[in-house]
């Protein structure tokens, strides 16, 4: 299994360690080396243009960094090189973005978010970013996730806590989707918080439509817009549930507002089981809302509470962030009135 290291942060470190101790000349000798080696595997690494290129050829994610080493990215890049077709479109693609704001970064840059890279063969090969990129190293974050078609309960809960989490100078990721997704963002936004979208189409198109006001207030307000994929790309059932693997990586406590058994929601709860401590240095907690009475729009969440795959959380209920960045239930608070209205 490949692991990234943030390269810039490796040589500072030797280069530290090289001045400030009288290091034996053999383990001199093997930092050298090791330093060599990271050089010279970065300068065989693919440019962004290639790796767009393979993109538009059809290769997966996966595919691309399961055959991250030198010899193979020479074969990749003689594979980009004949596609000129494609690698044409894949520069035109790059213009466009970086003249609408649009930050492109590969995986083996020193921006590219560390909690990426945790994914490891499932790292997304390139992220394209609008607006704040230093939002995506932050530890104090929760992702709350949900139906599209929620009840006025499920859009209260993933409101309020949306907006909980916001008010304490944290960070909420969520999917930009309606319903749950979008009442996230917009309790967060109304306590003048921080939020990241992580969508599943380029960011040129906005997936659903009626949300381009809140892409733009969002990035206006300081938070940040992130896609896998490039301008032009739309939205489709396989992209949606791919982008709920990053929207678990960057974060410890993931929050099920509402949905039903059968949903996209669902593979994010999966995805945040399987990318345990051994991926992200952590365990991620998966919280599900508790309801008087169950129904069909909240089956998922019956589901999650009665196999103990969650963390019963109550929608009164207050929330913080401890100093580990884990999350705390306090006490209830006796307010049942709703305090999120679509539109």
């Amino acid at each position: 299994m490949l692991q990234f290291s943030t390269f810039n942060d490796f040589f500072c470190k030797q280069k530290l360690i090289m001045e400030d101790f009288d290091l034996p000349d053999i383990l001199k000798g093997r930092i050298e080396k090791r330093k060599e080696e990271e050089t010279e595997w970065k300068a065989s690494c693919l440019s962004v243009e290639e790796l767009l290129c393979l993109q538009l050829l059809g290769y997966s994610s996966r595919q691309i960094i399961e055959r991250v080493n030198p010899e193979v990215n020479e074969q990749l890049k003689r594979t980009a090189a004949k596609a000129t077709r494609e690698l044409d479109k894949a520069k035109r693609i790059l213009d466009r973005q970086a003249k609408a704001g649009v930050i492109t970064i590969p995986y083996y840059a020193v921006d590219y978010p560390y909690h990426f890279r945790n994914l490891c063969n499932d790292t997304p090969p390139l992220i394209h970013v609008s607006g704040n990129l230093e939002l995506l190293n932050r530890n104090d974050t929760v992702t709350i996730i949900g139906a599209r078609a929620a009840d006025a309960e499920g859009l209260d809960a993933a409101y309020r806590f949306g907006k909980q989490i916001g008010g304490q100078d944290h960070v909420v990721i969520s999917g930009l989707a309606l319903g749950c997704d979008t009442a996230a963002h917009r309790g967060c936004l109304d306590a003048e918080g921080q939020t990241i979208a992580i969508v599943a189409s380029g960011l040129d198109i906005t997936h659903p439509k009626v949300n381009k006001t809140l892409q733009e207030e969002i990035v206006a307000k300081g938070g940040t817009i992130v896609s896998e994929h490039p301008f032009g790309m739309k939205a489709n059932p396989t992209r949606l549930v791919a982008r709920c693997r990053m929207q678990v990586a960057l974060t410890q406590s993931v929050i099920v507002a509402q949905c039903p058994i059968i949903s996209g929601t669902m593979y994010a709860v999966r995805f945040a089981q399987e990318y345990d401590g051994d991926f992200f240095g952590w365990e991620n907690d998966i919280y599900a809302v508790e309801y008087d009475t169950w129904d069909e729009l909240n089956s998922g969440n019956k589901f999650l509470l009665d196999y103990n795959l969650a963390i019963p959380l109550r929608p009164e209920q207050n929330i913080t962030l401890n100093q580990s960045y884990q999350l705390t239930i306090n006490d209830i608070k006796n307010d049942t009135e709703r305090t999120y209205h679509e539109g």
